[in-house]
């Protein structure tokens, strides 16, 4: 494979980090996963991300994986990049995941630190040799410091430079430090925000080639638009009102486990029930309702937007 820099970025604009419906006795919900993925598609979402984080990928089995995959290849075409995330807790683990994506036609695969356990930067390395020395597909690392040891910008960098199979990084950890080193050291490699938060900025200072957005999963509207909008003019009237709606919604959906947050807006935009792993508290059936009322309020705002497409292939 050609080294990242004389290859197109996997992801270019904004893509959809997809949740994945589930019934309340756990089994997938393929029509409302159908529905969903088919509405992000009519609104412009021309990428998307599925079994990472926001889809809960530790909750997902192999059978799982492979019917998400499928499914949304058949339902979006060949046209639409789809990426798929291969998290683990070991390297055989991430190895079946993989075997899966290259089987399914994934674009690409999303590779995160192994989680549950504390690892250091040579064993962080050592794992993802393991795994690209395998790989067919294009690999992303996957930054993901809130669930799985963090990559640390050099690593990062140095992985990215030695294996060609390495295209560039999701980064989820919120701070900017890698994609602007790549940007600094490593300019062809694929410079992808992996938290919302950390978009608007990153765009301004020209930092990224695109993200993963859990927030587009529910509101493509609003993510497409502000991403064109700071590529027009982050600074901007429009940029920073559609920058100060995102603030917004990232403040609620940190009353709760992203992807919940997620799935209760999805109820409401009809595209699925929200169906989460374990009862709600007390205080999260409080916190939905405010949540739900706040959203009804700003919903024209949020969903007024121009859903002219962003993600390029």
């Amino acid at each position: 494979m050609p080294h990242p820099a004389q290859v197109k970025p996997l992801v270019l604009g904004v893509f959809a980090a997809m949740t994945i419906p589930r019934s309340s006795e756990g089994h997938l919900d393929i029509a409302s996963f159908r529905r969903h993925i088919c509405f992000l598609a009519d609104k412009g979402i021309t990428g998307f991300a599925l079994n990472g984080a926001t889809g809960e990928y530790c909750t997902a089995s192999t059978e799982d994986f492979t019917q998400i995959l499928k499914v949304a290849r058949e339902k979006l075409g060949e046209q639409t990049t789809l990426i798929a995330g291969i998290g683990g807790a070991s390297t055989l683990q991430s190895l079946r995941l993989l075997e899966i994506a290259e089987r399914e036609c994934a674009d690409g695969v999303l590779l995160p630190m192994p989680h549950y356990f504390p690892y250091d930067q040579q064993d962080l390395s050592a794992f993802v040799e393991g795994i690209v020395s395998k790989a067919s597909l294009p690999v992303l690392l996957y930054n993901l410091p809130s669930f799985t040891s963090p990559l640390a910008p050099a690593t990062s960098a140095r992985l990215i430079r030695e294996f060609n199979q390495i295209t560039g990084i999701k980064d989820s950890s919120g701070q900017l430090d890698t994609v602007r080193l790549l940007t600094e050291k490593l300019p062809g490699a694929n410079r992808v925000i992996g938290n919302d938060s950390a978009l608007y900025e990153a765009l301004k200072q020209n930092l990224c080639d695109g993200v993963v957005s859990g927030v587009a999963c529910v509101l493509p509207e609003l993510m497409l638009s502000l991403y064109r909008a700071c590529e027009t003019n982050p600074a901007s009237e429009e940029a920073v009102r559609l920058h100060d709606l995102l603030d917004q919604f990232i403040a609620w959906l940190t009353h709760f486990p992203v992807p919940w947050g997620l799935k209760i807006i999805a109820e409401e935009r009809g595209l699925g029930p929200a169906v989460f792993p374990m009862p709600l508290s007390p205080d999260r059936v409080e916190d939905r309702r405010l949540f739900v009322d706040w959203f009804a309020k700003k919903r024209a705002d949020l969903l007024a937007s121009d859903s002219l497409a962003i993600s390029t292939q």
